[in-house]
């Protein structure tokens, strides 16, 4: 890439997102499209170029294939992983419960306030089983609780009270105080790996929340406001996915129902007995 932008032509664009593609996730690199554009239409505003060298370029396709999900089994096994009555293990299945009730980002859950003599100021209300969390552009929303995450949270405030850090106005403590989000990263890969799943990363719960949303008969609107998307390109890949699946129930109960049904040899009274 040239250091002189007078000197930057399509093809090094095109050769920079090449490269991005090639050592980035595709959501990820994809974002630096929207992000190099308007450099380029402010420089041709104030006279620097006489044309950006992106004018008609579109913007890099995303592959289709669905963003990697949680199983079931998996998930199970991660809650199993952190039972345990000790402040680590309360914390720690009360993270994997809010992140998968809420399908918030990493930061906004490591960033949650509390402060038990100042309630107002709290991020979180178990009473309505509400979350108040500070979303990309500082764009304020609230995401719901399930009753599993509640119970969860409600369990390791109770140790929380007790903790040596307790007065931070952090709702998410650790051994040296605020647990932020490289901590709450490295939890989640360490409960990971006794769970045998070797991914858990927080995203993975922002993905699961998204696909298990859809599958549920949810409107992507409405994910996308309880989850802070901006843009449905890549929830449609979600979507995608969950019709897929749902599509895959639906002929699987077909097939049920035109199985004939099987009579059972005996007796030609047993029916009746």
């Amino acid at each position: 890439m040239p250091t002189d932008v007078a000197a930057v032509r399509r093809e090094h664009v095109e050769a920079f997102l090449t490269d991005q593609l090639a050592r980035l996730a595709p959501a990820s690199a994809a974002n630096r499209y929207p992000s190099v554009r308007p450099i380029f239409n402010w420089l041709v505003e104030e006279g620097e170029l006489r044309a950006s060298p992106m004018a008609r370029m579109r913007k890099p396709k995303l592959s289709e294939h669905a963003p990697p999900i949680l199983t079931d089994a998996e998930l199970s096994a991660v809650l199993r992983a952190c039972e345990g009555l000790s402040f680590d293990d309360r914390c720690d299945a009360a993270l994997v419960r809010i992140f998968l009730s809420t399908g918030a980002r990493l930061s906004e859950v490591a960033n949650l306030r509390w402060t038990p003599e100042v309630p107002e100021t709290n991020d979180l209300d178990l009473d309505a089983g509400i979350v108040r969390v500070m979303g990309k552009g500082r764009r304020e929303r609230i995401a719901f609780l399930s009753p599993k995450a509640v119970k969860a949270l409600d369990r390791y405030l109770r140790l929380r009270a007790r903790h040596r850090f307790a007065a931070l106005p952090h709702f998410w403590l650790g051994q040296k105080g605020h647990l932020a989000n490289s901590g709450i990263t490295q939890v989640l890969r360490r409960r990971g790996r006794a769970a045998g799943v070797d991914r858990l990363h927080p995203h993975l719960f922002r993905h699961t929340y998204a696909h298990e949303a859809l599958s549920a008969g949810m409107q992507e609107g409405e994910v996308m406001a309880l989850a802070g998307w901006r843009s449905r390109e890549m929830l449609s890949r979600y979507a995608k996915s969950a019709e897929s699946e749902r599509a895959s129930h639906r002929r699987c109960a077909a097939r049920q129902r035109r199985r004939p049904a099987v009579r059972r040899r005996g007796n030609k009274n047993s029916a009746t007995t």
